[in-house]
């Protein structure tokens, strides 16, 4: 007879998503992409919806690196408050 084998946990750790969904067509499209102005020094995000059919696209501009998910929440509430 053997040894009794040690059961092996594995801890699984959550991250945050790199795709969100779009609030206009409600499909998991959202990717948003970043880079820093040279003249202004702001970081500059951009919002696009990869559903051909929807073409949601939006530019936001914040003077502090901010994360992707901020920035989708910022997103979703202006969205929300337009109406449209």
């Amino acid at each position: 007879m053997g040894r009794r084998r040690k059961k092996v946990l594995r801890i699984s750790r959550k991250t945050l998503p790199k795709v969100f969904a779009c609030p206009h067509c409600g499909m998991q499209t959202i990717r948003i992409t970043s880079h820093i102005d040279e003249t202004s020094q702001d970081t500059v995000f951009l919002l696009a919806c990869g559903n051909t059919t929807c073409n949601l696209r939006r530019e936001l501009r914040y003077p502090t690196k901010r994360a992707d998910i901020d920035v989708y929440n910022t997103f979703v509430d202006d969205f929300a408050k337009a109406g449209a």
